[in-house]
C-alpha cells in the first residue's frame, strides 16, 4: 500500500530522482521546492495535511556559516516545528552526510563510528550536517537519518576527496582508502526505503557496494581526457602548513585547516551492512556503471 509522502527540497538533484523513485514504487508525492516556499520562513502546515512520512532534503551544499545556517538549520527548524504542531506527526527521513564522522577516524568507517566532537574546526556544510542531526535528535519526532557519500549523477563526477581542481588540473592528495560514493539511482532507491521501513532513532551510511580507491577513480576519470592533467601532491606534507594557519580560524580555505584536510583525505574504508540490514537496500550499480551515466549527463 502506497504511503502518502513530503518531499523538501524536490526539484533538487537528488529531490528530483526520490520523487520518480517514490512514484515509481505507487507512492503518492506532494513536492515542496524553493519556487514554492521558503523553509527557512514559510508556512508548511498545509503541506502536511494527511502526510505520512516526510523526506527532507532541502539544505545548501555550499556557502559559508551564514548560508548554511538559513538554508539547513533554520529550514529544518521550520519544519520540525511544522511537523510537531499536527494531530500525528509524521515521520521523517532526514537527509545528512557522510561528512559528519570525526576528522580522526581511521580504519573502517561505520555508524558505531564517533561523529566530530568539535564541529568548529570543520567547514561550514559539516557543522550543519551535525547540528542538523542535533535537531532531528532533539525534536522527539519519529525519524531515520540517511548518511549519503558524494553522490554521482548528471554533471557530478567530482568529488572533495580527491583534491582540488586549479583550472583543468587535479592536485591528487591521496591515492589509497575508498572514495565514498554513491549513485543518484542506488541513493534515492535508500531515501524510498527509508520512508518505507518501520526502524526509527537510526543513521545509516548510505555508499555503494564498489568504492573505488582514489587512484582508480582518477583513472576511470582520465580515460574521457579530463582533467587534462594530474599533479600528485601528498596530503600529509600541508599538515604543517595547515597547523601553522590554524590561529586564522575560518579565514583559513578548508584544505589548510587541519581538521578539513584529515577529514577529506585520509585514507579509511566504509560499511553499509548496517543499511542493507534496515533497509533492504542493495546497491545495483558499481563504481564504472554509475560514473559513465554520471559522465553521459555532463556532456
Amino acid at each position: 500500500m502506497g504511503l502518502n509522502l513530503l518531499v523538501t527540497g524536490a526539484g533538487g538533484f537528488l529531490g528530483r530522482a526520490v520523487v520518480a523513485e517514490a512514484r515509481a514504487r505507487g507512492h503518492t508525492v506532494r513536492q515542496v521546492t524553493r519556487a514554492e516556499v521558503d523553509l527557512a520562513t514559510g508556512d508548511l502546515s498545509g503541506f502536511l495535511d494527511g502526510i505520512e512520512c516526510v523526506i527532507h532534503l532541502a539544505g545548501s551544499l555550499s556557502g559559508d556559516w551564514a548560508v548554511q545556517s538559513r538554508d539547513t538549520l533554520s529550514a529544518t527548524r521550520c519544519l520540525i516545528a511544522a511537523m510537531q504542531a499536527q494531530p500525528l506527526p509524521p515521520r521523517l527521513v532526514l537527509a545528512s552526510s557522510i561528512a559528519v564522522y570525526s576528522a580522526d577516524a581511521s580504519g573502517v568507517v561505520t555508524e558505531a563510528t564517533p561523529l566530530e566532537d568539535r564541529p568548529e574546526r570543520r567547514d561550514a556544510y559539516a557543522r550543519a550536517k551535525l547540528a542538523q542531526e542535533d535537531l532531528m535528535r532533539d525534536s522527539g519526532l519519529r525519524h531515520t537519518i540517511l548518511r549519503p557519500g558524494a553522490i554521482l549523477g548528471p554533471d557530478r563526477v567530482m568529488t572533495v576527496h580527491l583534491g582540488p581542481m586549479i583550472g583543468r588540473t587535479l592536485i591528487l592528495m591521496e591515492r589509497g582508502g575508498e572514495v565514498p560514493v554513491v549513485s543518484l539511482r542506488d541513493c534515492a532507491r535508500a531515501f524510498v526505503l527509508g520512508a518505507e521501513a518501520s526502524g526509527e532513532g537510526r543513521a545509516l551510511n548510505i555508499l555503494g557496494a564498489d568504492r573505488p580507491s582514489r587512484a582508480r577513480y582518477v583513472a576511470a576519470l582520465r580515460r574521457t581526457g579530463w582533467p587534462r592533467h594530474v599533479l600528485p601532491l601528498n596530503w600529509r606534507l600541508l599538515v604543517p602548513l595547515a597547523w601553522f594557519l590554524s590561529p586564522l580560524g575560518a579565514r583559513v580555505p578548508g584544505l589548510l585547516r587541519p581538521a578539513v584536510l584529515r577529514a577529506r583525505m585520509r585514507p579509511v574504508r566504509y560499511d553499509i551492512t548496517a543499511a542493507e540490514l534496515a533497509l533492504g537496500w542493495v546497491p545495483q550499480d558499481d563504481f564504472d556503471t554509475a560514473l559513465a551515466r554520471a559522465q553521459e549527463g555532463a556532456t
